[in-house]
């Protein structure tokens, strides 16, 4: 089944989990109807239209097995796309925030170099400020 394959070469699968069973991986058997074993003193013609009824309906169901199997590959690789872009978008996030961040800092050295400088003139920057009283 190619959805399946996609899954797991996506590495999507669960570890430990194997292939599909054999019975939603191929074509379904034809003509098998006819091939039942029964004796022949038996009552056949009940017996056979209840193997018949039972064998469609197994068939149906099969093939409902094999739809849903395709649905779940499909939403899996869908899930596996979406946790692609999810990650990325986080690390689109982290480095905005991380640019933010250093913006502010330099924006934040700035303003206190300005109020240093407001409170000394330009030769004591160096110098510490306080006052002398004598």
């Amino acid at each position: 089944m190619e959805l399946w394959r996609q899954l797991r070469q996506a590495g999507l699968v669960p570890p430990g989990l194997g292939p599909p069973p054999r019975a939603l991986r191929g074509v379904p058997p034809a003509g098998r109807t006819g091939q039942t074993l029964m004796s022949p003193e038996a009552d056949t013609k009940g017996a056979r239209e209840s193997l018949l009824w039972i064998w469609e309906e197994l068939g149906n169901l099969r093939r409902v097995d094999v739809q849903l199997l395709g649905q779940l590959c499909c939403l899996g690789l869908e899930m596996g796309a979406l946790r692609e872009e999810l990650v990325a978008f986080l690390e689109e996030e982290e480095e905005e925030i991380i640019e933010e961040k250093k913006e502010d800092e330099e924006l934040e050295g700035k303003q206190e170099e300005g109020h240093l400088g407001a409170s000394c003139p330009a030769p004591c920057l160096g110098l510490p400020d306080f006052e002398m009283t004598i």
